[in-house]
């Protein structure tokens, strides 16, 4: 049985509804991505115990915990906005998310800023730090009550990019040095895909794929798990496939381009597309994504240089291509 289970937990509302079912083994870093509106922070409100489901269980650690209340859930939560305490100090504020008065809080408190890296700062006022080092006392806050799992509500939103990437590198950090079960929202796929152990993708209230980043860049099941998760080209599957329905849809790095026409027969184990017209040629710094128009149909293929004529043709291994709907 997972650590924690979501058993087809609902929620209702006028113009919207959730509905989802998974599991998450303890120790995991699950990350939750998906459109906005699709119900990410939604599904943490209902875990957390911020709202009351209309149906299903949560079950964390073979017990029920649908109805429990928030602070004897063992979970703690970080929230997109920042939520310290302004009358109280950097410390302080660390020490009233601890569930035992009588330990040396003082001891903790300073534990946990080295944690976060912010060793010292706990005499500081809260007015004084700058977003990231808020966000990190928050983190800390909420380690504090030594929860058993920790919710992450888009955390980092609200930071610019360079510092996003150095606090989500430290919050991995800290899952691997205390195997705490994390599930972090967040709407960049690459924060998802640089952190996480497994992925969970949702689109309107529901859960529509689960697995490694890897997995499900890889092998989507369908078409949108394969454009919500990178670049990629789909085209009608009728136009290279006799008899085929669906869309045959496949990654910008599986298509080779040739600046000479290519004889079909000379590469059985490739797709070949002739006189695809170059529309587009964006520089990314390790070569060119292509823009390209075939049969009136877009496609988006990757070049180490950019190419001198503006048609060209696309050689893709036929192993490549997947068969999505």
């Amino acid at each position: 049985m997972p650590y924690l289970e979501i058993r087809k937990l609902e929620k209702k509302y006028k113009d919207f509804g959730l509905s989802a079912s998974f599991g998450v083994e303890e120790g995991e870093f699950l990350c939750i991505i998906g459109p906005s509106g699709s119900g990410k922070s939604t599904l943490l409100s209902l875990i957390a115990g911020l709202d009351t489901p209309d149906g299903g269980s949560i079950i964390l650690d073979g017990k029920d915990i649908t109805k429990e209340k928030i602070q004897n859930r063992g979970i703690g939560m970080v929230f997109q906005d920042f939520t310290l305490f302004p009358s109280m100090n950097v410390e302080k504020n660390i020490q009233f998310g601890m569930k035992e008065k009588g330990k040396d809080r003082k001891k903790i408190s300073d534990a946990l800023l080295a944690l976060v890296g912010l060793e010292g700062y706990g005499k500081r006022s809260v007015s004084s730090l700058s977003g990231g080092e808020a966000q990190r006392v928050q983190l800390a806050r909420a380690l504090a009550a030594e929860p058993r799992i920790l919710l992450l509500d888009e955390p980092l939103s609200a930071l610019d990019a360079p510092l996003r990437k150095s606090i989500r590198n430290s919050i991995r950090a800290i899952h691997d040095s205390l195997g705490i079960t994390m599930l972090y929202v967040t709407h960049d796929r690459e924060e998802a895909f640089s952190i996480s152990d497994s992925i969970m993708i949702m689109h309107d209230g529901k859960t529509v794929a689960m697995g490694t980043a890897e997995e499900l860049y890889n092998h989507p099941k369908d078409l949108f798990t394969a454009f919500f998760t990178g670049e990629g080209t789909a085209l009608p599957a009728h136009l290279v496939f006799e008899n085929t329905d669906g869309s045959m849809f496949f990654r910008p790095e599986h298509a080779v381009i040739s600046e000479e026409p290519v004889n079909p027969t000379m590469y059985p184990m490739h797709i070949i597309l002739n006189d695809a017209e170059i529309v587009s040629a964006e520089f990314t710094g390790s070569g060119y994504m292509l823009g390209l128009d075939y049969q009136g149909y877009p496609i988006l293929a990757s070049s180490a240089t950019k190419p001198r004529r503006k048609t060209v043709s696309l050689m893709i291994l036929k192993e490549s291509i997947l068969i999505l709907e």
